[in-house]
């Protein structure tokens, strides 16, 4: 076998650590999301009232912050410790839905549900191969950067240097995040190892990515191009 293959039967093996329940304010959470959405018709009215290229600029960069900046203090967070699961009931559209659990794919269109984009079809994204999920979200398809099989160290230098933001990271047979600022990579996402739950964790410790190694991965910036924002 090779190592992330045996690595992969070890862990899986094993049963889930046991986690201390963590309390979730859901009713936080949705007044944080309303908020959210009252920020955006406000940058909405002002786009539209924009008189010029450049004030539509403004409210365009203006409005990436705001996507961004919920997505990794605020979304993100609150889904640490969703637990991680397939099938009918792996489609939680909140955090720590009662009687849901969640998929990779379904973690992600849930975040982006949550931050306000709209999607054709959830299940439609979500049930599709990563990278065909990966270039609907992306309008230039240069932007979708493929990385091969390389080795970590080489793999954190080639990411940092896409510049900060987040990230829809394809692996062989997952899907999630990369959060890339102060010099880090994060991968955040639905976990199918231990501990089987949304985790937030560098890139060097994650499993999921020492796993897909070999086939390598792809990575597209979310909200960078002026289609999302719009």
């Amino acid at each position: 076998w090779s190592r992330p293959a045996a690595l992969a039967f070890l862990l899986l093996a094993q049963p889930a650590p046991a986690f201390a329940e963590t309390t979730f304010d859901a009713a936080g959470y949705e007044e944080k999301l309303a908020n959210l959405e009252r920020s955006r018709l406000a940058l909405a009215r002002r786009f539209t009232g924009s008189r010029s290229a450049a004030e539509r600029s403004a409210v365009r960069a203006q409005a990436r912050q705001t996507v961004l900046a919920a997505i990794t203090d605020e979304i993100l967070p609150a889904w640490m410790g969703t637990p991680w699961g397939l099938g009918p009931s792996s489609t939680a559209i909140r955090p720590h839905q009662p009687g849901k659990v969640v998929g990779c794919s379904y973690f992600v269109t849930g975040v982006l549900l949550n931050a306000g984009l709209r999607l054709s079809s959830r299940a439609r994204f979500a049930q599709a191969p990563s990278v065909l999920m990966q270039q609907a979200l992306t309008a230039d398809p240069k932007r979708l950067h493929r990385f091969p099989g390389m080795p970590m160290g080489r793999l954190a230098e080639r990411l940092l240097a896409l510049g900060d933001g987040v990230y829809i990271v394809g692996l062989n047979i997952h899907t999630g995040f990369l959060v890339i600022r102060r010099g880090q990579v994060r991968v955040v996402h639905a976990s199918y190892t231990p501990p089987r739950q949304v985790v937030d964790e560098a890139l060097g410790e994650s499993l999921v990515i020492a796993f897909s190694e070999p086939r390598g991965s792809a990575v597209p910036p979310l909200f960078k191009d002026a289609r999302l924002v719009d």
